[in-house]
């Protein structure tokens, strides 16, 4: 509990720090909430239906030092229940970034970046967890109607006694963009690559995702996407076939901002993603998810919801573990 209200506090009091050193700040907060439905057709009960339903805290800001120099800074809690039949588990996920970004100038932009996430799992009241920290370097064009960005990492996992981690090595790549083609209308998207290496295995993982954000006016936004992951095991495994992911996201949100109220967006969204396990294999896994979020902008930060799973496809993220992480 001491986590959480040190982060809220944090949210709360960066924006009167920058102000106070005359600098500019912007971000956006969302306090989110998210039931995730877990049915794997086949596998027969419990199995058949799993649940894990959470709570998240969700900030993102820039501070802008002056008009070529900011850093973008950012944190997220979430914490969830995954319940199968009578077993209770709970698992905690936090993160922070900085994103350090210089202007070159004609639309043009590097910058390098540091992702921390911290992994809880606590079956039984014991706690199990895992590190994994992101760094590495991007670079964009911001072309006034949109903007295309890449980037390129690595990633390092910290397991407990370091059995796994040592012996891993983890590359990230992708690419994305966005492009409003009507006042009302933008279109984004992106591709993410993850390799796992160990003792001369590789393991690709990539992620490709589309999505698009209609404002219908008087404060009302319709958005959604769709994805699909692809697991390639043929290199550990030479008789096994991909295993793939299909998402399909459907949200809705609403400025009170626009009637005069306060300035809060409410968003409601649903996910449904089927899992192709191949190899003749008649277990299908589907996830439904359906969350909700009340998103706080501040400044000229975004009234995106930072819990939405549209994310992916807007280029939020560094890698696609990260991706699939944030998925829930």
């Amino acid at each position: 509990m001491i986590r959480p209200i040190l982060l809220a506090g944090a949210v709360v009091a960066l924006p009167s720090l920058a102000a106070a050193q005359g600098l500019q700040f912007d971000g956006t907060v969302t306090v989110g909430a998210n039931f995730n439905n877990i049915n794997i057709d086949g596998a027969g009960p419990p199995f058949d239906d799993i649940s894990l339903n959470g709570y998240s805290l969700d900030f993102d800001g820039d501070i802008h030092f002056d008009e070529n120099f900011s850093v973008g800074i950012g944190a997220a809690i979430n914490s969830g229940d995954l319940s199968i039949d009578t077993t209770d588990l709970n698992i905690d996920l936090m993160s922070f970034y900085v994103e350090p970004t210089y202007n070159l100038g004609n639309g043009g932009y590097v910058g390098a970046y540091v992702r921390m996430y911290d992994l809880d799992v606590s079956p039984g009241g014991i706690a199990i967890g895992a590190d994994l920290t992101n760094y590495g370097i991007f670079g964009g064009y911001d072309f006034g109607q949109g903007h295309v960005e890449v980037f390129y990492g690595m990633t390092e996992l910290d397991d407990p006694n370091d059995v796994i981690g040592d012996n891993l090595d983890i590359t990230d790549f992708g690419i994305s963009g966005s492009y409003q083609a009507m006042p009302e209308l933008d279109i984004f998207g992106a591709f993410y690559y993850t390799n796992i290496s160990a003792g001369g295995t590789d393991i690709p993982i990539s992620a490709f995702s589309v999505g698009a954000e209609y404002d219908l006016g008087n404060g009302i936004g319709l958005y959604g996407a769709a994805g699909l992951l692809n697991l390639d095991l043929s290199d550990a495994i030479p008789t096994a076939e991909d295993i793939q992911a299909t998402n399909l996201t459907l949200g809705a949100s609403y400025d009170l901002s626009m009637q005069g109220s306060l300035p809060l967006v409410l968003s409601a969204e649903y996910s449904r993603t089927n899992i192709d396990l191949a190899n003749g294999i008649t277990i299908e896994p589907t996830i439904d998810r359906f969350a909700l979020g009340v998103t706080i902008p501040i400044g000229n930060g975004s009234t995106t919801a930072l819990n939405s799973n549209t994310r992916s496809a807007r280029g939020d993220y560094r890698s696609a573990l990260e991706a699939v992480l944030n998925s829930f």
